[in-house]
């Protein structure tokens, strides 16, 4: 009995340490795609800027609280509060419609 459930026992950590791989080596992946896309970006940007092309300059967002990034703001540093709306016409005397309570 105990061979038996050392051998499942062995199984299970292969199986663990080959999903294990395979997550890494999809994250790996998926980070570099994403680092080959910043780099063509700033590729193109130094090509156009070469070519005399002006192009936009890119928005640096600073950390936000415990270095995390800061949302985007477009307004600065200003942020509005949505007051109240107001009731719509007749209030609340046609909620359900047909009158019916």
């Amino acid at each position: 009995m105990q061979g038996v459930v050392n051998f499942f026992g062995r199984i299970s950590i292969l199986i663990d340490q080959n999903t294990q791989a395979f997550h890494m080596f999809m994250t790996a992946l998926l980070q570099l795609f994403d680092r080959t896309g910043l780099l063509y970006g700033e590729l193109a940007r130094f090509v156009l800027r070469l070519l005399g092309i002006k192009t936009k300059p890119r928005k640096v967002e600073g950390p936000g609280p415990n270095g995390l990034p800061a949302p985007l703001n477009p307004h600065g540093n200003q942020n509005y509060i949505e007051g109240p709306k107001g009731a719509p016409s007749g209030g609340w005397d046609n909620v359900w419609g047909d009158g019916s309570s």
